[in-house]
């Protein structure tokens, strides 16, 4: 049924998510990420709570491939709706999986929607989100790189700020060191500021046209 995809084929996998046998538990919430419909999101969202490691993270990666199957003029819906039940969910297993799909997936939506989701549903203390998504801002994938960014702004705090510092170097890849410069501008202090004030004659006009829009916003005291 799995490997039909079908919704139709689909639908009776949802009562298996309750089975009391484990391996069908994580083979149906693999499965229903194959779906081309909303409904299994809430079934798989109280399958992120099973007593199951593997029944869990299978869960989460069903919801981001469930997220990157739906229409698309379903897909905002559909997006709020994960969002909200993931943020409900531990932490832990919710952000493993996602760095996961993030840093070793193969398809460029489902990465996107994973650098997405993580900066709104991971802590800003995050070590393995913000290292994830730093790193991502040198991504191949200009929207993933993109989503990253923003992420990387949403979840904010001295974490950010520490792991972004480290990514200014020559060493770095020109557009993701750009993008590390516009996230600073909105989350960065004192140490940041004076960082940036060094880096107003880079080589790179891309670098120093951020450099110069970030160091006006924390001068003025923010965004």
């Amino acid at each position: 049924l799995g490997n039909i995809g079908t919704d139709r084929a689909l639908a009776p996998l949802l009562d298996l998510l309750d089975d009391p046998d484990e391996s069908l538990r994580r083979i149906a919430a693999g499965a229903l990420g194959k779906a081309n419909n909303p409904e299994p999101v809430e079934p798989l969202a109280r399958a992120l709570g099973d007593e199951s490691a593997i029944v869990r993270n299978a869960a989460v990666y069903s919801i981001i491939e469930l997220l990157s199957n739906v229409p698309t003029q379903q897909s905002h819906a559909v997006r709020d709706r994960v969002v909200s039940e993931l943020k409900s969910a531990d932490d832990e297993t919710v952000v493993e999986p996602l760095v996961e799909i993030l840093t070793e997936g193969q398809q460029s939506r489902q990465r996107r929607n994973a650098a997405w989701i993580l900066g709104r549903v991971a802590e800003s203390d995050s070590k393995l989100a913000v290292e994830a998504l730093a790193e991502a801002l040198a991504d191949d994938d200009a929207q993933t790189a993109q989503f990253a960014a923003t992420s990387l702004k949403n979840l904010g705090g001295p974490i950010v700020e520490d792991r972004l510092l480290d990514r200014l170097g020559t060493e770095h890849p020109e557009d993701a060191r750009a993008k590390a410069v516009f996230v600073l501008g909105q989350v960065g202090g004192q140490e940041t500021l004076n960082r940036l004030e060094d880096l107003t004659d880079d080589e790179s006009s891309a670098v120093r046209k951020r450099v110069f829009s970030a160091v006006s916003k924390l001068r003025a005291g923010g965004p």
